[in-house]
């Protein structure tokens, strides 16, 4: 089955469910769409929303009386038909979650500029299918359906090889040296910047990077069917407060000579722009040990972390010459309840959108943590949100 037909169908799901439906708009923004229903237990009208949106409902349910559903979000959130006491009152729109990430309805003026870019590079894992009413409706209605090669992201414990095109936004940094060029990690944010760690941007022996790969599987194959293309670095941008050796502020940019030409397997990612993370793990990806003082792995990988409350990582890293303040809100701590992996400095810790695996959200960048990613430690990153300011006013 096609992903244009699986998305069809799930979305007529979505909305048509019922028998009784009707699609209305009585708003000035033609995107917001009221599903109008019938309840089955009252005969009146209502509309379809998230159940936890319905506190009717939800009391019905404790009397023993079954929901009328509309469907489900994502296949999993029921939608069901809210009771409206008066529906020429215009009843609310079918929202959801503020915390599944992406999914905030908001307008167009309090939406921030990288919120705008995130919905522009994803383009490439949207598609907009025509659904037919299975009730009568004078116009066929066109919606937005986001698409995705990868089903999900599993549970990775100790870590994998990352699949051609499963990551377009990961980048190495090269140096000019001979026994370790690729160094540093970073992630393509723009179709001019990668973010990465402030660390990452000077080395007393190779200086600061030179080229930026982007697309690669393998960084030491030609055959591994990716489509990779380096670009030379025009600029580093230091954040102003980073100060060397202290841990804190770990975060730069670093602007491409020319145009960063989007493929399947160069797309950025997203930006992460709220303050709580309310996921209990995310992903990992990068090129580095394998296991504990082993050998780089050149071949990208992926793992599985879970995010640690401060507290906790506080800890582990107590207050010291380098981080003389401890750990700070401008940190996260994420790591393996077994497993020792450590990947290059600079690169991504990622949550994905709900439903869709492609879409993913920069939530850290890999800053420092104990030797060799030592066992039950959980390694630190520079907590994205807290610097989409700082960004955004360099980049866009």
């Amino acid at each position: 089955m096609t992903p244009g037909k699986s998305s069809d169908i799930c979305i007529q799901f979505l909305y048509f469910s019922i028998k009784d439906l009707r699609i209305v708009n009585e708003s000035d923004d033609a995107s917001v769409v009221l599903v109008v229903c019938v309840c089955a237990s009252t005969g009146d009208d209502g509309v379809c929303k998230i159940s936890s949106n319905c506190p009717v409902v939800e009391q019905q349910a404790k009397r023993g009386i079954d929901p009328t559903l509309c469907g489900f979000y994502q296949l999993v959130t029921p939608i069901v038909c809210c009771p409206s006491d008066n529906f020429g009152s215009k009843p609310d729109p079918l929202t959801f979650p503020e915390d599944l990430p992406g999914t905030t309805i908001e307008s167009n003026n309090n939406i921030r500029i990288s919120e705008k870019k995130c919905e522009e590079y994803s383009k490439a894992v949207t598609e907009t299918v025509i659904v037919l009413p299975l009730v009568t409706h004078t116009e066929p209605i066109r919606i937005n359906v986001e698409r995705c090669d990868y089903n999900s992201v599993p549970l990775i414990v100790g870590g994998e090889p990352a699949s051609l095109g499963e990551f377009p936004f990961m980048a190495a940094l090269g140096f000019n040296s001979e026994d370790q060029k690729w160094r540093c990690g970073a992630t393509l944010i723009s179709d001019r910047y990668v973010l990465t760690a402030a660390h990452c941007t000077f080395t007393r022996d190779a200086g600061s990077p030179k080229i930026i790969r982007l697309g690669d599987l393998d960084l030491t194959s030609n055959h591994d069917g990716s489509e990779h293309k380096d670009y030379d670095v025009a600029k580093v941008i230091v954040h102003p407060d980073y100060k060397y050796p202290h841990k804190y502020n770990d975060i730069a940019l670093i602007q491409t000579t020319e145009r960063i030409i989007f493929t399947k397997f160069i797309r950025p990612a997203c930006l992460y722009t709220k303050e709580e993370i309310l996921l209990s793990s995310g992903v990992a990806t990068g090129w580095g040990r394998t296991d504990f003082a082993g050998e780089n792995s050149d071949k990208l990988r992926k793992v599985t972390l879970n995010i640690y409350e401060r507290d906790k990582c506080a800890k582990t890293y107590q207050q010291n010459k380098d981080l003389p303040l401890g750990i700070t809100s401008n940190m996260l701590c994420a790591g393996e309840l077994r497993g020792r992996q450590r990947y290059m400095s600079g690169g991504p810790l990622l949550i994905t959108k709900v439903g869709n695996q492609c879409k993913f959200y920069v939530i850290g960048i890999t800053s420092f943590g104990k030797s060799c990613g030592q066992q039950n430690t959980p390694a630190v990153y520079t907590k994205v949100s807290e610097y989409v300011d700082w960004i955004e006013q360099n980049i866009w």
